[in-house]
């Protein structure tokens, strides 16, 4: 990517000068080194969980400080490293060039998962002369910007840049960066990007940390993104444990605190990676929260998956569902031959797979069978011609056919 990204800039790099040329090229493998920075499966850039809210409900209120770990969710958990200082040319201005971004930040709102979002900002030349844009660089893979090296822009004058950000997988926040180098200036202007992934039933905070030293109770709110009223059906599979609502008596709301405690609502060696949250709404009948516990987070110790939650929602008795597990690290002419799932629920066969650059895209199913209902945690694994493997699971809740609403089992 590099390689490629210079051979572009060759003609231009050989007048501006080797100082000038040493900074675009350490820029550019910065930001390409930052997208493999972090805990194993992480390829998309920061991730910035978010802080805990004032917690009211039915005339109940509460805050409760985050942790100070963030959590592995096994996807977009490294952060970019920042840019050294480097010596400018002696023609450069020791500092950032007169550009004013309008947005200051480009904000993504609240996203579905997996999602792509477009979003554009205009650069204006606030200074006294002609500037040029030397490159621009993301900070993440998740980020894709169109190319603007070498477009000028004059006196007063803008020129518009266009970015997508992919979301991730797992609900949370996340942030990323675009820099951009201005010939005749040595420092970058940094462009800050952000979005929230969330379903249509939000969890905040969007995660449990209960890894040794941390405390293994806690609350987290539960609130539709719409204000439209719903009802938590069941978490776990268990009767939830809801401060200040009584059902029996209370109508539904669109906010709710839930009481968690981790001895209390896991088995001894039970915890899966993910707690899951029953609603009666259509659109979203399952909402899952992730547990970071040392029983839930195992690093991968053959190919490395981009993501690590994978699910297939609410599905009726006895349906299939397809879906793909990416993965990275594979070596060189190392092909997937197998797939296998230790669930007596459903099992996972392997449909194909192919590569895409440092990707290999694996296309898998589940096959559930005829007896599967309720939450049903789907363990798997995938082989590799080279005797690797990586492990993983899908999740999800099997209803009879036809139903609707709460099933809480």
């Amino acid at each position: 990517m590099l390689d490629h990204a210079v051979s572009n800039l060759r003609p231009r790099l050989s007048s501006i000068g080797p100082s000038k040329t040493l900074l675009v090229c350490l820029l550019m493998s910065l930001s390409i080194a930052a997208c493999d920075r972090g805990p194993a499966g992480d390829s998309t850039g920061a991730v910035t969980q978010p802080q805990r809210p004032t917690e009211t409900v039915g005339g109940t209120a509460g805050t409760q400080a985050p942790s100070t770990a963030p959590p592995d969710t096994g996807a977009g958990a490294g952060t970019a490293a920042p840019i050294p200082v480097v010596a400018a040319a002696a023609e450069d201005v020791d500092g950032p060039p007169p550009i004013e971004l309008q947005p200051a930040l480009l904000d993504f709102g609240i996203l579905p998962p997996a999602v792509v979002r477009e979003g554009s900002v205009r650069l204006v030349n606030k200074g006294s002369r002609e500037l040029e844009i030397l490159t621009v660089q993301p900070s993440c893979k998740c980020t894709t910007i169109e190319d603007i090296s070498g477009q000028k822009i004059p006196v007063g004058g803008s020129i518009e840049l266009k970015a997508t950000m992919k979301a991730q997988s797992a609900p949370g926040k996340k942030t990323a960066e675009i820099k951009i180098l201005v010939d005749g200036y040595s420092q970058v202007i940094p462009l800050q990007l952000k979005q929230e992934v969330s379903l249509p039933v939000r969890i905040s905070p969007a995660y449990m940390n209960v890894v040794k030293g941390q405390p293994t109770t806690g609350r987290i709110v539960v609130e539709s993104i719409d204000k439209q009223p719903f009802t938590i059906c069941a978490v776990g599979g268990k009767t939830p444990n809801l401060i200040g609502f009584d059902p029996s008596k209370d109508a539904p709301r669109s906010q709710y605190l839930l009481d968690w405690n981790f001895e209390r609502d896991f088995a001894p060696g039970e915890a899966k990676r993910y707690w899951l949250i029953e609603t009666d709404r259509a659109d979203c009948p399952l909402v899952d929260i992730f547990v970071r516990h040392e029983t839930t987070v195992v690093l991968p110790r053959g190919p490395a998956p981009t993501e690590y939650r994978h699910t297939f929602g609410r599905q009726e008795q006895g349906a299939t569902y397809d879906f793909v597990l990416e993965l990275s690290k594979m070596e060189r002419d190392e092909k997937i031959v197998a797939a296998a799932s230790s669930s007596s629920a459903a099992k996972v066969e392997l449909v194909g797979s192919e590569v895409e650059g440092d990707i290999t895209r694996v296309s898998l199913r589940v096959v559930p069978t005829a007896e599967a209902l309720g939450l049903t945690w789907v363990p798997f694994t995938v082989y590799t011609s080279a005797g690797r493997q990586a492990e993983q699971a899908v999740w999800g809740q099997y209803v009879p056919k036809g139903h609707s609403g709460c099933y809480g089992h």
